[in-house]
C-alpha cells in the first residue's frame, strides 16, 4: 500500500509519559488520586451564578456574523477596558488568539521568542504555524522573584529576526509579572525594531504577592493583549477569548484591518458566549475576588507546610496566578519524585521539566483546589518528601 505523507509541521500523538501511564493504572486499578496540579476550574467548584440564564437569549437562534465578533459583546467589553470597540477581536480562545496573530505577523520559517520556565504550548502553535519558538530565560532570586533576562531576549531576537515577542503577564508557572522597568526596556526594543508584543493577560487580575499592569492601550509599539471568559469567570467551555489591538495609530489600524481577513476566514466565536457577555462581565471583578481569596488561603497553607528557620523546602515568591512553585532537595529526578508521590501518596502533581525548567527540584502546585483538598495534598506531600530527606 503507497504510504502517505503528513504535515512535518506536527508529530504523530506520543505515547502518555510514565506519569500519566502509572496514573491511568492507579485509576483501573479503583485507587484514588488528589491532583494536586489541577487546571480545570469545573472540577475544582468554579463558577459564577447566572451562567445558563445568560445564554438562553433569543438572538442565539438568529446567525448575523462579524469578523471582529458581535458588536453587542465587543462594546460590553469595550467599555470594561476602556478603548474602542472596534480595537477588539473575539476568537473561541486564547490559544486561537495566538494562532491568528502568528499568522498576521509572521510567514512559514519565522521566529517568535516565548518565555522559559513557561507552558508547554508553544512549540505546538508556532510548528502548526511552520514557524519557530525560541525560548528567552527567567532568572530567579529569591526572595525578589523573578525576571527576564532582557539582554539575552534582545540578541536573541536581533539574532534570529524575531517578528514577535509573547509575555505571559502574569507567567505560567513561575507567577511573575512583568515588571516596570522590563515593560519599558521591551516596548522600547520592540518600537525599535518593528517587533510586536504579544501579552497573554489571562490571569492578570489574580495578584497575590505582587501586581501587575496590563499592556493594552500601549502607544509606543505594536501590541496585542489577550484574555478569555477561561479564566476571568473560569467557564473555559464556552470558548470565548478575545484580542485587544493597540500601538501606533497607523500600525495599529493596519493590524486590526488585517486580522480582520483572519478572523472572518474562520468566524469561531460561537453566538450564545459573544451574546450571554455582557450580562457575564459585571460579575467578573466580585468573582475574581472570591477565586482570589481561594488562592491566597492555599498558597498561605502551602507555606506554612513546608517554610520555617531550617526548612530544606522554599516556596518560590507567587506573584500572581493559579500555580506555585516548591523548590526540594534533589534526591533523584522530579519524574522519580512524582512518581513516587503518586504510587505512595495517591497524590498527583507537575514536575518542572513540564515547563522547561534548566534544573531539577521544582514542583508545580495548582492554587485553585478546594481548600480542604489543598490542605490534605499539602499533608502528604509533606509526609513524602520528609521520609525520603530522613
Amino acid at each position: 500500500m503507497r504510504r502517505y505523507i503528513f504535515s512535518g509541521r506536527i508529530a504523530a500523538a506520543a505515547h502518555d509519559n510514565r506519569l500519566a501511564q502509572a496514573a491511568a493504572a492507579r485509576r483501573a486499578s479503583g485507587l484514588p488520586i488528589l491532583n494536586l496540579a489541577e487546571s480545570n476550574p469545573s472540577r475544582c467548584g468554579l463558577s459564577p451564578a447566572g451562567v445558563l440564564e445568560a445564554l438562553a437569549a433569543p438572538e442565539n437562534l438568529r446567525y448575523a456574523p462579524d469578523p471582529r465578533g458581535l458588536l453587542v459583546a465587543r462594546r460590553a467589553l469595550a467599555a470594561r477596558l476602556g478603548c474602542a470597540e472596534d480595537r477588539l477581536f473575539l476568537a473561541a480562545s486564547t490559544s486561537e488568539a495566538y494562532a491568528w496573530l502568528f499568522k498576521l505577523l509572521c510567514d512559514p520559517g519565522q521566529a517568535v521568542l516565548v518565555p522559559k520556565p513557561g507552558y508547554p504550548l508553544f512549540d505546538y502553535l508556532a510548528g502548526l504555524e511552520g514557524l519557530r519558538a525560541l525560548p528567552y530565560r527567567l532568572e530567579y532570586r529569591h526572595p525578589g522573584g523573578w525576571a527576564i533576562d532582557i539582554d539575552a531576549l534582545m540578541k536573541a531576537a536581533d539574532e534570529q529576526g524575531a517578528r514577535a515577542i509573547v509575555v505571559i503577564n502574569p507567567n505560567n508557572p513561575t507567577g511573575s509579572y512583568l515588571g516596570e522597568a522590563e515593560r519599558r526596556a521591551l516596548v522600547d526594543f520592540a518600537a525599535s525594531r518593528g517587533i510586536a508584543l504579544i501579552s497573554d493577560e489571562v490571569f492578570l487580575p489574580y495578584a497575590l504577592e505582587g501586581e501587575g499592569r496590563s499592556l493594552g492601550g500601549e502607544d509606543a509599539c505594536l501590541c496585542f493583549t489577550l484574555d478569555g471568559l477561561s479564566k476571568l469567570l473560569c467557564l473555559p467551555q464556552l470558548k470565548l477569548g478575545w484580542i485587544r489591538v493597540s500601538g501606533p495609530a497607523e500600525a495599529a489600524r493596519e493590524a486590526a484591518s488585517r486580522l480582520e481577513v483572519i478572523a472572518d476566514t474562520y468566524l469561531s466565536a460561537g453566538a450564545p458566549a459573544m451574546n450571554a457577555l455582557p450580562a457575564l462581565l459585571p460579575r467578573a471583578d466580585a468573582f475574581v475576588a472570591s477565586v482570589r481569596a481561594r488562592l491566597r488561603a492555599n498558597l498561605a497553607a502551602m507555606r506554612a507546610a513546608f517554610e520555617g528557620p531550617e526548612s530544606p523546602y522554599r516556596v518560590l515568591r507567587c506573584e500572581g496566578g493559579w500555580t506555585a512553585l516548591l523548590e526540594c532537595p534533589r534526591v533523584g529526578t522530579d519524574e522519580e519524585l512524582a512518581l513516587g508521590l503518586l504510587e505512595a501518596e495517591g497524590l498527583a502533581l507537575h514536575p518542572g521539566y513540564l515547563y522547561d525548567f534548566e534544573r531539577e527540584g521544582y514542583l508545580a502546585l495548582s492554587l485553585i483546589l478546594p481548600p480542604d483538598d489543598f490542605a490534605r495534598g499539602m499533608d502528604g506531600l509533606k509526609r513524602y518528601l520528609d521520609g525520603l530527606l530522613a
